[in-house]
């Protein structure tokens, strides 16, 4: 390991969500190559295709992008959860927020209609733990968009240089500090293939969507909680 390596673990990812609360809507638009509002639409559209959810629980809510097209696409009653309290303090929308961190969600079994997270499952140490976590949580649907990795060998190959390279730079170009977008490759080069991650989303759950985007290095699912 070099000397400026960056270790992506939960105290490290913190750090930098503290550092940054005001511009990680704009990483994330760098993740999705500015599609993430169409995806997050595409996403709440197809869980409430399933169900019509009276509770929702914003899991890893940033500064709420998610809630606000929520609450803009159907009135129902919504929390919203991160680890980060200065992620919480910018919210871009008024609600019930919870300090937690996703992998020990202070809620009862069955506490919420609809679980969903957009752009937060890549950062967890161990993925599946999340997941089961969702699910637990969850009385009915789950959906999530998240960073991914591609199967494909090419398709890495351009979404590693893009994220590597290209992202901290298009950073630049709006004002931020390239320095505070390259933990994002750092983040992609630890993740487990798309397929492994569907495969575990199918061990908890009944996936009914399961999609890639920007060349598998996003990816959508959503699935209904397995009768126990």
């Amino acid at each position: 390991m070099t000397k400026n390596s960056f270790i992506a673990d939960d105290g490290n990812l913190r750090d930098i969500y503290n550092k940054i609360p005001k511009s990680y809507d704009r990483a994330n638009a760098l993740i999705s190559f500015f599609q993430d509002i169409k995806w997050r639409t595409r996403l709440i559209s197809n869980v409430m295709e399933i169900s019509e959810p009276e509770t929702i629980l914003d899991v890893a809510c940033g500064k709420g992008e998610l809630t606000y097209l929520i609450k803009h696409l159907k009135k129902t009653y919504v929390v919203m959860t991160d680890y980060s309290e200065n992620m919480l303090n910018m919210a871009i929308v008024d609600g019930i927020k919870v300090l937690a961190s996703f992998n020990n969600l202070p809620f009862r079994d069955n506490s919420f209609d609809s679980v969903m997270s957009t752009f937060a499952l890549h950062a967890a140490d161990n993925i599946e733990d999340v997941i089961k976590e969702m699910v637990r949580v969850s009385n009915g649907t789950i959906g999530v968009i998240a960073m991914g990795k591609s199967d494909n060998h090419f398709y890495r190959f351009i979404s590693g240089l893009y994220l590597k390279y290209v992202q901290p730079y298009i950073a630049m170009l709006t004002g931020e500090k390239s320095k505070n977008y390259r933990f994002i490759y750092y983040i992609y080069k630890r993740l487990p293939l798309n397929s492994t991650i569907r495969d575990i989303a199918n061990k908890y759950m009944d996936i009914s969507l399961f999609e890639e985007k920007a060349f598998g290095s996003v990816y959508m699912f959503v699935g209904t909680k397995k009768l126990q």
